[in-house]
C-alpha cells in the first residue's frame, strides 16, 4: 500500500488539516482524549540560509480531557523536521506562543484575553543522540523545596509558565511494535521509502490506523500533490548538498583551528626548550669560567646569570 510521507511537510499538512484524523494523531500522541482541534494558523515554514535546513510548525487549539477527567482548553504547538536543526529556533517558536492570547467573551458577553497551557510537540527526522528512545515525554512535577517531596497542587500560575513536551523520533521505530504510539508512527517508517523518497511502500499497519493510511493513500494518484511533493524532494537535495558543504567546511574550520592551536603550543615548547638550551649553556660556561678564577662581574657579564645563580654552581 503506497502513501504519500509524512515526514514531507505538504503530505503531513494535508494529514493534520483533516480535523477528524488530526484529533486521532494528537490524542495518540498526547496519550489523552482529544474532543476538539483547531488549527488556530497556517503552517510556519523557516529556512536557514546558511545550512539550508527547515523548520515546519503548526499550532492548534484543543480541549482535551485531563488525568483527572476534566476538560482542558490547551494550545498544541506542533514542531516538525526532516533535519537536524538548531535547538535556539525551536526555542524561538517556543518563546512566540507564550507571548500569545486569546480573546474570548465571558458569561456576560464581555470580551478578555486568556492565556492556555501550552503542550509543545517535536516529530524529528533523525536522531538525538542522548536521547535513545523513540519517544519521550517531559511532564513537570511540583516539590516542596524545603522536603524536597512531590506535592499535588493544581495551579494556574505554574500550569501556564510550564509546558509539556511530547518528542518523537521516527527514525528509532522498533521493527516490533506494540503500543499504540508506535503503531502510528509505522505510517512514518522511512525503511519503507521507495525510489521517491516522498512516497513510502507500507508493508503492514494495524487495524488501528488503516483509516489514516487510507486517507494518505488517495493524493498519490494526484498529479499535482505528486508534483508539488517531487518540489519538496529536489529542495531537500539541495539542502543535502548544502548540508555535506557545510559540515565540509565546519570539518575544515575545526581542524585548521586545531592545527594552528598544536602549531601555537609547539611554538611556544620550542621556545621554552631553546631558553632551557641558552640556560644550559650559560651553566656550563659559567663553570668553565669559575675553574679558570675569573671574576664574578666578568662571568655575569659573559653568561647573563645572576650572582646568585653562579654561587649555587660551586
Amino acid at each position: 500500500m503506497k502513501i504519500i510521507n509524512p515526514l514531507y511537510d505538504k503530505a503531513f499538512k494535508y494529514l493534520m488539516q483533516n480535523e477528524r484524523i488530526s484529533k486521532k494523531v494528537l490524542s495518540v500522541i498526547l496519550n489523552q482524549e482529544v474532543l476538539e482541534v483547531s488549527l488556530s494558523q497556517q503552517e510556519t515554514v523557516v529556512s536557514d540560509d546558511k545550512r539550508g535546513f527547515t523548520l515546519f510548525r503548526l499550532d492548534f487549539k484543543a480541549i482535551i480531557i485531563d488525568e483527572n477527567g476534566n476538560k482542558k482548553k490547551v494550545l498544541i504547538e506542533l514542531q516538525k523536521s526532516k533535519y537536524s536543526t538548531d535547538l535556539t529556533r525551536f526555542r524561538a517558536y517556543l518563546g512566540a506562543n507564550y507571548l500569545r492570547t486569546e480573546t474570548e467573551k465571558n458569561s456576560e458577553g464581555v470580551e478578555t484575553s486568556t492565556i492556555y497551557p501550552i503542550i509543545t510537540i517535536y516529530i524529528l527526522g533523525y536522531n538525538i543522540k542522548d536521547i535513545p528512545y523513540m519517544a519521550v515525554s517531559v511532564n513537570h512535577k511540583i516539590v516542596n523545596s524545603t522536603t524536597n517531596q512531590p506535592i499535588d497542587i493544581n495551579s494556574e500560575f505554574i500550569n501556564h509558565l510550564n509546558h509539556r513536551s511530547h518528542i518523537l523520533q521516527v527514525r528509532r521505530l522498533p521493527e516490533e511494535r506494540k503500543s499504540r504510539l508506535e503503531n502510528f508512527l509505522t505510517l512514518f517508517n522511512q525503511a519503507w521509502v521507495t525510489d521517491k523518497k516522498y512516497i513510502l511502500d507500507l508493508q503492514n499497519i494495524s487495524d488501528d490506523f488503516k483509516d489514516i493510511a487510507k486517507y494518505l493513500q488517495a493524493p498519490v494518484m494526484n498529479d499535482e500533490f505528486r508534483r508539488q511533493l517531487e518540489v519538496e524532494e529536489e529542495i531537500d537535495t539541495v539542502f543535502d548538498k548544502q548540508e555535506t558543504k557545510y559540515l565540509k567546511q565546519l570539518k575544515k574550520a575545526k581542524l585548521n583551528e586545531e592545527k594552528a592551536k598544536l602549531n601555537e603550543e609547539k611554538a611556544k615548547l620550542n621556545e621554552k626548550k631553546a631558553k632551557l638550551n641558552e640556560k644550559e649553556k650559560s651553566y656550563k660556561l659559567a663553570k668553565l669560567l669559575l675553574k679558570l678564577n675569573e671574576p664574578i662581574n666578568k662571568i655575569i657579564t659573559e653568561t647573563g646569570l645572576s650572582k646568585e645563580e653562579i654561587n649555587n654552581l660551586h
